[in-house]
């Protein structure tokens, strides 16, 4: 059974923002945080966290690159 392109495009999309955010955290990790600093309270906390700890954030953000690339990698064979 050959997959649906519409969900295709949506998990490529959704690994080409992880990498995207992933890279982008890496380099400049409090900055990056106190960028998605929005929303409700439970977010806000852990973007605050992930600014006031850069290591735990480069470990985050890493973590997140990581996922986005067996998601695409997942999806060329």
């Amino acid at each position: 059974m050959k997959p649906n392109p519409i969900a295709r495009r949506l998990l490529e999309g959704g690994a080409l923002f992880l990498i995207g955010d992933g890279i982008m955290g890496l380099l400049k990790p409090r900055r990056h945080s106190l960028l998605w600093d929005c929303g409700p309270q439970p977010i806000r906390s852990v973007t605050e966290g992930l600014a006031e700890n850069p290591e735990l954030a480069r470990s985050v953000y890493l973590l997140e690159a990581a996922v986005g690339l067996l998601l695409a990698w997942r999806q060329t064979r």
